[in-house]
């Protein structure tokens, strides 16, 4: 059993850490993770500069490298270098990704990329109060996402993934004990409601933050739900065919004119 670990909050944050430990045991662990933060980078790739890999001493893994790229650039660097891999694993992340914006989720798009390589691979997260960490998860218990993590990946060891599934996106709360009850859900619709904020420096220039205020209200069955409602472990079962289920003759007439 080979097992792939990266993160888009860098080769030394805690939480990735926190998930060799979790996976000790369970088969040879390659980690190939960003050498700096890369929250929110989504699916990007460097395709206009070299990257650079430096190797990094870790415990109990097969080989650790830091890589100068996006989180995406890990997958297919490990794949490049060590081969194919039976698991793929993304986090511990510092922080919940949810709702269909994991698509914008460094941690998710990792393990939608190995998923594209027919990789089974799960992403998992950790809801943090930011008022209360550092950047690299000093301060944070990451016992209880270990302890899921450890077990949801032992079930895909065993049993894989059913068909139609091609990556798991779990979400763990911050109060969870190995008593909290797992949910299975989809995706909420949105997390956070984006806007743009202005601001003026000291010469009198105007600059820009990109914030997002949190959404109130969230569909029961939906990870948002599950986690910030029910207080559950959220798994959500992802397809990265993002195809609409739908007839394409309705579509066609659409297009026609027809409807």
């Amino acid at each position: 059993m080979r097992i792939l670990l990266t993160n888009d909050d860098g080769i030394y944050s805690k939480g990735i850490r926190a998930a060799v430990d979790a996976l000790r045991g369970l088969g040879e662990i390659y980690v190939v993770a960003p050498m700096f933060q890369r929250s929110a980078s989504g699916r990007a790739m460097t395709l206009h500069r070299p990257l650079r890999a430096k190797r990094v001493a870790y415990r109990s893994v097969k080989a650790a490298y830091a890589l100068d790229g996006m989180p995406v650039d890990c997958v297919i660097f490990a794949i490049a270098r060590f081969g194919k891999f039976d698991l793929a694993i993304s986090g511990i992340n510092l922080g919940e990704n949810l709702s269909t914006e994991i698509t914008v989720s460094g941690t998710a798009s990792a393990a939608i990329e190995a998923a594209t390589h027919g990789i089974p691979s799960i992403a998992a997260s950790l809801e943090v109060n930011w008022r209360k960490t550092l950047g690299d998860g000093e301060g944070i218990d990451f016992s209880s996402a270990s302890y899921f993590l450890r077990k949801i990946a032992k079930s895909v060891i065993k049993n894989g993934l059913p068909e139609g599934v091609d990556m798991l996106n779990v979400n763990i709360p911050s109060d969870a004990t190995e008593e909290t009850a797992i949910s299975l859900t989809r995706l909420a619709r949105r997390m956070f409601n984006p806007t743009v904020e202005e601001r003026i420096d000291p010469k009198g220039n105007p600059y820009y933050w990109v914030v997002g205020r949190r959404c109130e209200n969230f569909e029961p069955g939906t990870d948002a739900y599950a986690l910030k409602v029910e207080r559950k472990v959220s798994v959500t079962p992802i397809n990265i065919d993002m195809t609409a289920r739908i007839d394409f003759e309705t579509i066609m007439e659409i297009l026609d004119g027809k409807s």
